[in-house]
């Protein structure tokens, strides 16, 4: 993998050294989106791309998956093992990655792609695509157009945590484009101001796809 591959990559393996980082409660939108459609097989498996801290692995299990997570980040599947042991752990580079076709009944990419330039965002969604399972669902989150809380400029994210790391901003059109080659597509949208900063937005499309 080359550095430039993942621009934002240096940065997100300083940030999980930090215990801030470490975030133990999975997202609500997320729990709302998987909790509306039952598992499709026997013996399901649950792949959460991107994974971070893993803070979407205990929520998969829960829900019945056999667990998989995923990331570019050392530190960060380094934390995934030592806090949950039972997830079968994968230190990713660039697509394809290292799984059979049609493997996973659900893949969890949750705050990803929007840290990849947007060619790569699209190879990397392109290739969940095809370990994903027909009939099987991405549930998935990219930042907004209109994100004002990553103080980016240029495609530079800086907040004071993540400073330097990249990120782009999608439209609806960019997400319905994205999701093109799923059989069908529910997109949300969320918005909050972060407590006590009243003047930032934090944006985001949600979506819930299925092959």
């Amino acid at each position: 993998m080359k550095p430039a591959d993942h621009p934002s990559k240096e940065v997100w393996e300083t940030h999980y050294t930090r215990p801030k980082a470490k975030l133990s409660y999975p997202d609500e939108n997320l729990v709302r989106m998987i909790s509306k459609f039952p598992a499709s097989s026997p013996s399901p498996k649950a792949l959460d791309f991107g994974t971070g801290s893993g803070r979407h692995c205990v929520l998969l299990k829960d829900f019945g998956y056999e667990v998989y997570a995923a990331d570019y980040s050392e530190n960060s599947i380094q934390s995934v093992k030592e806090s949950y042991p039972w997830v079968k752990t994968f230190l990713l580079n660039s697509p394809p990655y290292p799984f059979e076709e049609e493997n996973f009944d659900l893949i969890v990419s949750w705050g990803v792609l929007h840290y990849n330039s947007p060619d790569l965002a699209k190879s990397m969604l392109d290739d969940n695509f095809r370990i994903l399972k027909k009939g099987g669902y991405l549930a998935a989150s990219v930042r907004a157009e209109g994100d004002t809380h990553l103080k980016a400029e240029k495609g530079k994210i800086g907040t004071t945590d993540l400073a330097g790391g990249a990120t782009w901003f999608y439209s609806k059109e960019d997400v319905q484009a994205l999701l093109k080659n799923f059989s069908s597509f529910e997109i949300g949208y969320t918005e909050r101001t972060p407590l006590g900063k009243l003047d930032e937005r934090i944006c985001h499309w949600i979506f819930l796809a299925q092959k």
